[in-house]
């Protein structure tokens, strides 16, 4: 008789005991393994930098003849974004930029930028050339891939550029043949850099709308697709500065399509520098190689911006030592490979750029490109150059949509801002009186059309009605942390005691929307919130037009480009002042006392029209986190006393738009950032490499054409 024992509970336990320590070895195991195979941390060392004497564009020593760049000056513009493809405001800036220059009528500007496959339906563009690049595949062989150039027109001025998108649509008439009945001063040639034939990079710049041209289709990583545009591109390049045009018969047999200026934008491109070099050094940029500029549009981002030293060995045509200083542990930092290897660099504000060469501006991993910016500055190629405002598409006296509504500022006190010479008005002094003829009825007056956006809103119960009696505080900008959004609380709180309105207007970024949503539930009366982009898209022109103030409380800021779209719709500025924000923020004097304005009226003896004489000069209400409310309490009194009289209010609102007009980016007499942008052009080109036989060939090549014009 044979006696089975029976499993008891303890049994049971102890297996699951056992089993579960073996499951625990494993996981020690592979996790070693794991974590052993990890690249090592980057370390970076804190460092200290002796402070350089900044030098501007207006004290740069160059000669008077050399100041002048030729007419005619080609720059070829790399963006990631342009035109209908901007996400952010690189995208915005770089169009402004282009079409500014363009219209100038003194350079050639051209854009370079990925064809994302959006675009194709929008602008119907037309093939340029085919090119081919190397690759290296999975064993390290270099395979060729080709990929295709397209050419479109950006039509500079909207309501030309929506005629033209409309034909196009009815007839199936390209742009680009439409636009061969414009000037050339009316339009910019954009190249679009197509997709790979080969795997995965057949999938590169597949965007079904503008929000996604920074996603990334499975299989294809973002660092590749980086690497195969900055590629492409310098390739591209080099075919545009090398490759002959057709030329008159009897013109000089050297005469060549040349690119003279390659103006980088951004991290993300700033590989492409270091392409052209190589193509430079191997002779393939042909006779008058182009010089390169690079624009540093974010100290912050911009700077952190890396790619894996594997991502990068795949497009190396051949071994290159020279990357070893600008990788840290196994990647490579490319904006100060970009600093490095530029002619001339430029930041989006000047007094920004003078603030980190003198060592007043303290940033997150300087030492990241603080000895590169500092060598640059000592030989007098780091400047910066505040940007201006195009008031193309987002312009309040003609946007189409205000117009729809009976919104839109009337053109009477649009005559009135330009009468005043805003140019000349960013520095006035408190001595400086400025006077405003007027309309004789207040149907002409901006304050009115800025009270029939806020009361659209109403009726379409995006505000309520008792908002039309209380400001509207308006805030545009991605919830992120730099933005200053650990603020909203406490401003929140100023708000609902003053009694105002709150209204935010984002897209999700690395701060929480829901601790930002929370606050609209907490405070419905005072707080709306509004993140999706069909939101942004359908009310977000109407919110700025009815807006009383902006709030920006950013707590760093290359530009400050929504306060200017602030300024633009009549809206002063409640803000930090943080970085480029101080350079065109005026704030309320010290003793700021609205009971005491320095604003006279009189009448017109003819008309009976208002005449308002100002001394006010200020746009701004500026604060540290410790006067926030004194600021926000400011405002809500300058509310008040411009409510109790229409005048006032309207000369407060002349004066807020007059400053924006201050911004624009061709200010007359050869002023502005588009003529700052040409001067530091002139010195890059200084820089120019000409090879000793092509100098001696150019120089053959101006003998016979002294000869030709005599």
């Amino acid at each position: 008789m044979y006696y089975f024992r029976r499993w008891r509970w303890w049994n049971v336990l102890c297996l699951l005991i056992m089993a579960l320590g073996l499951i625990q070895l494993l996981a020690v195991f592979i996790g070693g393994a794991l974590l052993h195979k990890q690249p090592p941390p980057i370390r970076i060392a804190l460092k200290q930098y002796p402070a350089v004497r900044y030098q501007s564009l207006q004290e740069h020593a160059i000669t008077a003849t050399s100041s002048i760049i030729p007419r005619g000056t080609t720059i070829y513009h790399v963006t990631k974004e342009f035109g209908s493809a901007s996400m952010g405001g690189m995208g915005m800036i770089v169009t402004a930029l282009a079409s500014a220059q363009q219209r100038s009528g003194i350079v050639r500007s051209a854009v370079v930028m990925p064809y994302y496959s959006f675009l194709k339906n929008k602008h119907r563009p037309e093939k340029v050339t085919d090119l081919v690049i190397d690759v290296r595949d999975k064993s390290g062989r270099l395979m060729p891939m080709e990929f295709r150039v397209w050419r479109m027109i950006h039509i500079i001025d909207p309501e030309v550029a929506a005629n033209m998108a409309n034909t196009t649509a009815t007839t199936g008439q390209s742009m680009a043949d439409q636009a061969k009945l414009l000037p050339l001063t009316e339009q910019v040639p954009v190249y679009l850099i197509g997709p790979g034939n080969r795997k995965p990079f057949n999938l590169a710049f597949r965007a079904r709308k503008t929000l996604d041209i920074y996603s990334c289709p499975k299989g294809l990583p973002m660092e590749w697709k980086d690497q195969y545009f900055d590629k492409a591109v310098a390739e591209f390049l080099a075919h545009q500065s090398a490759a002959a045009d057709e030329v008159p018969l009897f013109a000089p047999a050297r005469v060549t399509r040349h690119v003279d200026i390659v103006h980088i934008h951004g991290a993300t491109n700033a590989y492409i520098i270091k392409h052209l070099r190589d193509h430079q050094r191997r002779g393939q940029l042909g006779p008058r190689p182009p010089s390169i500029m690079y624009t540093m549009h974010d100290y912050l981002d911009e700077l952190q911006y890396t790619n894996t030293w594997n991502n990068v060995i795949k497009f190396l045509d051949e071994p290159d030592d020279g990357l070893d200083q600008y990788m840290r542990g196994h990647r490579v930092f490319m904006s100060s490979l970009g600093i490095d290897y530029a002619d001339v660099v430029t930041f989006v504000s000047q007094a920004m750029a003078k603030d980190i060469v003198e060592g007043r501006d303290e940033f997150y991993l300087k030492e990241l490109v603080m000895q590169s910016i500092m060598r640059k500055a000592e030989r007098g190629r780091f400047f910066g150059i505040t940007n201006g405002v195009d008031f193309g598409t987002l312009n309040p006296f003609t946007h189409p949509r205000l117009i729809q509504r009976k919104s839109d500022f009337p053109e009477y006190g649009r005559e009135l801002i330009l009468g005043q010479k805003p140019q000349n008005l960013m520095v006035s002094s408190k001595e400086h009186a400025t006077v405003w003829h007027l309309a004789p009825t207040t149907k002409e007056y901006i304050m009115s059309a800025k009270d029939r956006a806020k009361k659209y809103l109403i009726r379409r119960k995006r505000l309520s009605g008792e908002d039309l009696d209380r400001p509207v505080v308006l805030f545009v900008g991605r919830f992120q942390y730099n933005k200053g959004l650990e603020m909203f609380e406490e401003a929140v709180q100023h708000f609902v005691r003053l009694n105002m309105k709150f209204v935010i207007i984002g897209q999700r970024n690395n701060y929480p929307l829901e601790w930002v949503k929370a606050l609209e539930e907490r405070y419905p009366d005072n707080v709306i919130v509004l993140s999706t982009a069909q939101q942004q898209r359908q009310w977000s022109v109407y919110y700025r037009a009815a807006a009383d103030f902006a709030f920006v409380p950013s707590l760093t800021e290359s530009f400050g480009l929504v306060a200017a779209e602030g300024l633009l719709f009549g809206s002063p500025v409640i803000s930090t002042g943080a970085g480029g924000l101080k350079e065109f923020l005026l704030d309320r004097p010290t003793d700021h006392n609205p009971t005491h304005a320095q604003v006279h009226v009189t009448r017109d003896k003819v008309t009976n029209a208002p005449i308002v004489t100002s001394k006010e000069t200020y746009n701004a209400y500026l604060f540290d986190p410790a006067t926030l409310g004194k600021a926000i309490e400011d405002a809500a009194a300058d509310y008040r006393r411009n409510k109790e009289s229409k005048v006032r209010r309207e000369e407060f609102i002349l004066r807020m738009i007059r400053s924006a007009f201050a911004l624009d980016w061709d200010r007359g007499h050869q002023q502005g950032p588009v003529y700052d942008y040409m001067q530091a052009y002139t010195i890059a080109l200084s820089e120019r490499r000409i090879p000793r036989l092509s100098r001696h060939e150019l120089d053959e090549e101006r003998a016979l054409l002294s000869r030709l014009h005599v």
